[in-house]
């Protein structure tokens, strides 16, 4: 039986900058996706690094997902950047934007 170390989903705020660091999956996408929308309702725009994510599963994408569309529903800006390993990349340009 494996033991495997699943690290929680932490986002920290720097200078309107949201660093998020962890794990983005089934556990933590609904916490993710409700904290930044709370912030889409205040802000103009949104940037989220995502440098220090460690996985993230299809759940964390749709939550991706869904904070770009009810960001351009809003007419605010939303980005997100950071260096992030090769798989992570490509769950992300698996997006579809709804168009």
């Amino acid at each position: 039986m494996k033991n495997n170390k699943i690290m929680t989903l932490t986002i920290k705020k720097n200078h309107g900058l949201y660093s998020v660091s962890g794990t983005l999956n089934s556990e933590s996408a609904q916490y993710f996706q409700t904290f930044f929308e709370n912030i889409l309702e205040e802000s103009d725009d949104l940037t989220i690094d995502i440098e220090n994510l460690i996985d993230i599963d299809e759940a964390g994408i749709n939550a991706i997902r869904v904070l770009y569309n009810n960001a351009r529903n809003f007419e605010r800006g939303f980005l997100v950047i950071g260096r992030v390993s090769q798989h992570i990349l490509e769950s992300i340009r698996s997006i579809k934007i709804a168009a």
